[in-house]
């Protein structure tokens, strides 16, 4: 046999129990019995803030019974959680099973023995607790829960009274009963590593000189390592088929289990890239504990084979020996876990595609499973946060040990996706985090996994916001954060529609209302120096303007130092957890702003673009012929892996608003593979012109197909007194 699964999702009975609070000890301290919401019944898995309980800290008694599956005398029940928040408790027919901490890591408990015949009774309490205001939260939390409990893009911002809101607890993933054979896989790591093409002297060309580059021979050896559980047992083997290769080995039992190594060679191997360097191919991977024809156990995976490596120093990530510029953002899909069903992210995966996005930072926080699957399809490698976030009890090494053990099951669970580069331990931290709990965990990370990057910690230093926490939107010429930035970028108000329902129902708008939904006055007024205009529409249009000039200026900037001072780009942020005003692009329901434009303009993987040495050109009609020339310096970032040349970019004036359109201009254009172009000088005169708001539109053809485009505001304006 093999496993077979039984699901408990549906219809459970809940009552709550208490509120509950963390006091500065760690302690959990019921606050209140009285006054709870009343009991009753709930479909899930859900986060029990969007299915019932809004807003309720504490704990939570969840029951159901269920009738056991038929088994074999060598076969056992296993109980398995895909995810629960925060701290979980399990009973079956009133007898204790077992515990778990954390919220995003699955577990399970093998409960054959706790079995009886017909109905039986399953309860599980379910505590998600606030930490006490002012005393542990925000500064010294012991809760690892990263952007979901601390962050001020959540509900409530990071005010002491309201920051804790839209509480994340509850059994957000599914629960399911599995048959095993008692002896079985209970987990499988699969590693891959390419091989180096061996020349031989004909390989070398007579007159090569200095470096010679080593390519890269599509073939690959895949390691996957198997972990046996259950009594010892004679003759078993473990079979691995990936594609059209099959590699047995036997099982070497000492005591109650053992780990088998496989390693398969794969001639012409077709390799996992992201979706602009080539095909993210995945292998079908079938993983057998077999006893002569007889399948105890069997676990299928997919499999990309790929070698990725980051370079601290230079910000350079390479895939599969070639060098990559990273194209990424900051993705923050959902405050509740529960919700974020396949459609959802599908969208999301649509969306980050249609932007020109090669790579995601999930930030401060575990996804669920089936993002990083999507992301594994799609092509778009993964920086995995940990979420650590801002400070926690310092002195207390209980946090420390928690996070060890956590920081272990989040590289566990997701270990086998291709599409994860990167392991980061925590964000933004303070010094107790820095010295002591950083190298911790960074010890723990590399005894997990020593074939990805380690990123101690995602420093502020790498988080670059001019022209929003301070200085100027041009302070991004002097490339803050560089060479591997991973936030950047200003906040904007999504659609009208949207922000009145957020507190701009009236005028001026509820700042207040618009706080609490995460709006920054402050930076929006006084540094970022948005207008509020004469109403609602055109604060938005003033808002989101200024958010796509930023990302703009900042992306062309970064894109220009190209390995020469940049090497990895992640903005912040993507999309909105909740119905909020941050610095997205995209926001809750999954409407672009004018920044998501921006950002899929200015991160096209070829991009043309342009030196003005203004924006403004005054056309004096006393002088000349009425004509004002325009003097364009054109360059081109071209991160595709192959020259392009016969290219040709078509410069040309058009009025912003109506089709006319003056000042046609053209070059020849060739850009090497992976390369920063000084493409040249196009001047454009401009007869006669009229005098207003002009667009410089510029479009790059390889023949009739357009590979690039982009434009830059103009405006032509008279002389004095004319």
């Amino acid at each position: 046999m093999s496993e077979q699964r039984y699901s408990l999702d549906g219809l459970w009975q809940f009552q709550p129990v208490g509120k509950l609070m963390v006091k500065p000890n760690g302690d959990l301290a019921v606050v209140e019995k009285e006054n709870l919401p009343p009991p009753g019944q709930m479909t899930l898995p859900a986060n029990w803030h969007k299915a019932g309980l809004p807003n309720f800290f504490g704990r939570v008694r969840f029951s159901r019974q269920f009738t056991a599956p038929g088994r074999k005398a060598n076969e056992r029940i296993w109980l398995c959680f895909k995810g629960v928040d925060y701290f979980t408790y399990i009973w079956v027919n009133g007898v204790w099973v077992g515990e778990h901490t954390g919220y995003f890591a699955p577990f399970s408990f093998d409960i054959t023995d706790h079995l009886k015949p017909g109905a039986n009774q399953l309860d599980v309490i379910v505590d998600s607790p606030n930490s006490e205001p002012g005393t542990v939260w925000p500064h010294r939390k012991w809760l690892i829960k990263g952007i979901l409990d601390h962050w001020d893009g959540r509900p409530g911002s990071w005010d002491e009274s309201t920051g804790q809101d839209g509480n994340c607890g509850g059994i957000w993933n599914s629960v399911f009963l599995e048959q095993r054979h008692q002896t079985h896989i209970s987990g499988v790591k699969v590693t891959t590593q390419l091989l180096p093409k061996r020349h031989t002297a004909h390989d070398v060309p007579d007159d090569a000189v200095g470096d010679i580059a080593v390519p890269i021979h599509p073939h690959a050896l895949v390691t996957v390592r198997a972990q046996i559980a259950g009594p010892r047992t004679e003759k078993l083997m473990v079979e691995v088929t990936l594609g059209h290769e099959r590699v047995a080995v036997p099982v070497p039992f000492h005591a109650e289990g053992s780990e088998v190594i496989v390693t398969l060679p794969v001639e012409n191997a077709r390799l996992w890239w992201t979706w602009d360097h080539g095909e993210p191919y995945l292998y079908d991977c079938m993983v057998r504990l077999l006893l002569g024809e007889d399948v105890w156990s069997e676990q299928a995976l997919k499999v990309g084979i790929r070698e990725i490596e980051v370079d601290r120093t230079t910000g350079q990530w390479r895939l599969n020996g070639r060098r990559i510029f990273i194209r990424g953002t900051n993705v923050i899909p959902t405050m509740w876990l529960g919700e974020y069903d396949q459609e959802m992210i599908d969208k999301d995966i649509d969306l980050l595609l249609k932007a020109n996005i090669n790579a995601v930072r999930v930030c401060v926080h575990v996804n669920r499973d089936e993002l990083y699957d999507a992301c594994d399809r799609a092509g778009i490698l993964v920086w995995q946060d940990f979420p650590l976030q801002w400070g926690y009890a310092p002195d207390q090494m209980v946090v420390v040990r928690h996070g060890v053990i956590q920081v272990k099951e989040m590289i566990r669970s997701l270990y086998n996706h291709p599409s994860i580069a990167v392991w980061c331990c925590q964000n933004e931290a303070n010094s107790y985090n820095t010295y002591v709990m950083g190298p911790q965990l960074r010890l723990a990370a590399q005894e997990e996994d020593a074939t990805r990057y380690i990123h101690q910690t995602a420093e502020f230093g790498e988080h670059a916001y001019p022209g929003w926490y301070g200085g100027e939107l041009r302070d991004y010429v002097k490339l803050p954060g560089a060479p591997m930035c991973t936030e950047f970028g200003a906040q904007a108000l999504p659609s009208v529609e949207r922000v009145r329902e957020m507190g701009g129902h009236t005028w001026p708008p509820d700042w207040k209302q618009m706080a609490y939904h995460d709006f920054q006055y402050d930076q929006t007024f006084h540094v970022a120096g948005v207008e509020m205009g004469e109403g609602l529409e055109q604060f938005v249009a003033n808002s989101q303007a200024y958010q796509a000039k930023l990302l703009k200026f900042a992306i062309e900037h970064y894109r220009r130092a190209k390995y020469t001072k940049v090497g990895s780009l992640f903005q912040f942020m993507f999309q909105d957890g909740w119905p909020a005003i941050t610095w997205s692009v995209v926001d809750y329901y999954r409407e672009p702003k004018q920044g998501y434009y921006a950002l899929q303009q200015a991160y096209q993987p070829v991009l043309i673009g342009a030196d003005l040495p203004r924006d403004k050109f005054m056309v004096d009609r006393d002088f000349g012929s009425h004509q004002r020339e325009i003097k364009v310096s054109l360059w081109a970032v071209n991160d595709r892996p192959e020259d392009l040349t016969g290219l040709r970019c078509e410069c040309w004036l058009e009025q912003a608003e109506g089709p006319a359109s003056y000042a046609f201009g053209q070059i020849a254009v060739s850009l090497p593979a992976d390369s920063v172009t000084e493409v040249g000088q196009v001047k454009l005169v401009a007869k006669r012109p009229k005098l207003g708001k002009y667009k410089l539109l510029l479009k790059l053809f390889n023949g009739e197909e357009l590979v690039s485009q982009n434009e830059y505001p103009v405006e032509l304006v008279a002389a004095p007194g004319q």
